[in-house]
């Protein structure tokens, strides 16, 4: 049976999860250098948007950017505060992500007010757990390894946030589901959200789980930090 918190095997997950990252960030640069003509021509002025929806995108997007990017440096220079801003550009896309989904779900349902007060309830409590989280993992300098270790995680409070994010998106794709079958039936902008908000939730939830899943197990540290 593995020993998952002897210092080898921390080692091990630690080059596999390095690896992860660089494999992760390429395919996200990648993404962002073959659909920036859309930042291109938002900045043009030649797509008119939503200002709500304009920030969160770009928030989204690039708070990823920066995540991966601390999670780079990390995994070559440790440090305390690394932590702290890979956690909170982490968690900024999370919530961006989700509450753009919202505000496309408030416009479908005219912004009546029981579908707004309700979705704002259920993102105020997303952005409590989003908070608690950023300091869940706590870490200091081992002199041995001449690294910082994780040397304790909230793994309940990480369940919580991995499981009210795919309830939050959940939720979401319902009421948009509700309400384009209910006043858009015939057209075809209705299949396209409808699959668009489908995939979404199917990708979020699958990404969730894993992380969900290791932070349930409460292996070691490394696991942890997803």
């Amino acid at each position: 049976m593995v020993e998952w918190k002897t210092l080898k095997e921390v080692k091990a997950e630690g080059i596999a999860f390095t690896k992860v990252v660089y494999v992760l960030l390429g395919i996200y640069v990648w993404e962002i250098c073959t659909t920036g003509g859309f930042e291109l021509s938002v900045f043009l002025g030649k797509r008119k948007l939503a200002w709500p929806l304009v920030l969160f995108f770009f928030l989204c997007r690039y708070s990823m950017l920066f995540a991966f990017i601390g999670l780079i440096i990390f995994v070559n220079i440790s440090t305390k505060a690394l932590y702290t801003f890979t956690s909170v550009a982490g968690n900024l896309t999370i919530l961006s992500a989700s509450t753009s989904l919202m505000i496309r779900t408030m416009a479908l349902w005219e912004w009546k007010r029981r579908a707004v007060l309700s979705m704002l309830a259920l993102s105020f409590g997303k952005c409590a757990i989003l908070i608690c989280t950023i300091m869940t993992v706590k870490a200091s300098w081992d002199d041995q390894a001449g690294t910082c270790m994780v040397i304790r995680t909230n793994h309940i409070l990480l369940n919580l946030n991995h499981a009210y994010t795919m309830s939050f998106d959940f939720v979401i794709l319902v009421m948009t589901l509700f309400v384009l079958r209910k006043r858009f039936r015939h057209e075809d902008l209705s299949g396209l959200l409808c699959r668009d908000g489908l995939v979404y939730f199917l990708v979020t939830s699958t990404c969730n789980t894993v992380p969900a899943v290791l932070a349930a197990l409460n292996l070691n540290g490394e696991p942890a930090i997803l």
